[in-house]
């Protein structure tokens, strides 16, 4: 349940702006690599990937774009995401060097048209629609990005969208013969948004502002998953997924969370669960945030009740049911305002505690039937990794306000990665 509200609009981002028309914009297009954190080393970062999507933030930096009001240097955070794909490295580059082939990669886009030329660079206007059965929330609005095409990257400066402000870069490394690892970098303005309906919403919805980097780099990279990898389903045979990282992986997790101040994540495979004679299919998606302070000061935030605490705006009641010395169930009256419209919710979860240092939860009814997660709290030499794991899929006979979100796409996967972002950074603000 926890940061449905704040993310079910992640999609938005990516979906609307005004258009606009202009010449190549002189730029000098210095954007952090994705291995930076690894030392360049291209299979370092993909064996932490493995097979899933792997996303990152990098330190804070001083970043010039020409399409900032002044020339001042803004405080940027840009975040990197991975994935491995099991294909050669020409043929992930043909795809992504011709940005018309975009429309059919991106579900959200429609078309894309070259404005300007100017050798390796060119401009490209987006046409984006995402449709809702709430017509308020329909989006259909047009991009501008400028694309600078390297010897193995592609870096865009963004001419006009809703975040006006803001630049990445797309990124391949071949590892074999079929095998390639892509990643993106990007950071955008999340303060400045352009358009009446979008800045309404992030002005109703601020924590948002703290899952959409993730979740945008989520959406790019499980485009790219979808089109190259073939599916496979597991049956999930643990309470939740268990990931199978070694100590000097999670060393390396923490590490980065540390530098960064913002959290490591995992979108994990297809995940098959039973319930009763029904089975339903799950994207789990597992956070780490390091915080420098003991377990101690983390467990309060493995209660039921801690979303309330974390989100009074959106949390307007909690009922706690104690089912017995390690199991409670808690209703949660949730009303989301979007700036337009108010939207309330029922959830109803139950909550494990095995021991002190973890929990599990589940839907228990309410309006959401398939929410599954838990926390961990994991103790280091100095400091502690907190970590989320949870899957989040509106089923299709939620309340129509609620089931409007399926139209979003990946709406199965984004809610998650973009929740549990948001609930450690939450927890984050009160520890400080």
């Amino acid at each position: 349940m926890k940061g449905l509200k704040q993310c079910m609009l992640i999609g938005v981002c990516l979906a609307a702006s005004a258009p606009a028309l202009a010449k190549i914009i002189a730029w000098n297009a210095e954007l952090p690599s994705s291995l930076s954190a690894y030392q360049g080393n291209a299979q370092q970062l993909a064996e932490l990937t493995g097979e899933r999507i792997l996303i990152y933030a990098h330190p804070t930096s001083k970043t010039q774009l020409p399409t900032l009001n002044s020339n001042a240097a803004s405080k940027t955070q840009f975040y990197s995401a991975a994935v491995v794909l099991p294909v050669a490295e020409a043929q992930v580059e043909k795809l992504l060097q011709h940005y018309p082939n975009y429309v059919g990669l991106f579900p959200t886009l429609k078309s894309a048209k070259v404005l300007e030329q100017q050798g390796s660079i060119q401009q490209v206007k987006y046409q984006v629609h995402i449709p809702t059965p709430i017509p308020v929330l329909n989006f259909k609005e047009t991009v501008v990005m400028q694309h600078h095409l390297g010897d193995n990257s592609i870096s865009t400066l963004i001419i006009d969208a809703p975040i006006p402000y803001g630049a990445g870069k797309l990124e391949w490394f071949a590892l074999g013969p079929h095998k390639t690892l892509v990643t993106v970098t990007q950071w955008g303005d999340l303060n400045q948004p352009k358009g009446f309906l979008f800045s309404k919403i992030l002005n109703a919805l601020p924590e948002a502002k703290l899952g959409i980097p993730p979740s945008t780099n989520a959406f790019l990279l499980e485009a790219l998953q979808q089109r190259f990898k073939t599916e496979h389903t597991a049956a999930l045979a643990t309470p939740i997924p268990q990931l199978r990282l070694n100590p000097q992986q999670l060393q390396k997790i923490a590490q980065i969370s540390q530098k960064s101040g913002q959290p490591v994540s995992f979108i994990l495979p297809n995940y098959q669960i039973k319930e009763g004679k029904f089975s339903e299919n799950l994207r789990f998606s597992s956070t780490y945030q390091y915080f420098p302070n003991p377990v101690e000061k983390l467990r309060p935030w493995l209660a039921a009740e801690a979303t309330q605490q974390l989100f009074p705006r959106q949390i307007k009641k909690v009922e706690l049911n104690p089912v017995n010395a390690q199991n409670i169930d808690a209703n949660y009256k949730v009303s989301v305002g979007l700036g337009v419209i108010q939207i309330p919710f029922n959830f109803k979860m139950r909550f494990y505690q095995p021991d002190s240092l973890q929990n599990q939860f589940n839907a228990n009814g309410g309006d959401l039937k398939f929410v599954k997660g838990g926390m961990r709290l994991l103790p280091q030499s100095q400091g502690t990794l907190f970590q989320i794991t949870s899957s989040m899929k509106i089923h299709d006979q939620a309340p129509f306000l609620l089931r409007a979100m399926r139209s979003m796409p990946y709406h199965d996967v984004l809610p998650a990665v973009g929740g549990n972002t948001v609930y450690a950074l939450k927890v984050q603000q009160k520890l400080r």
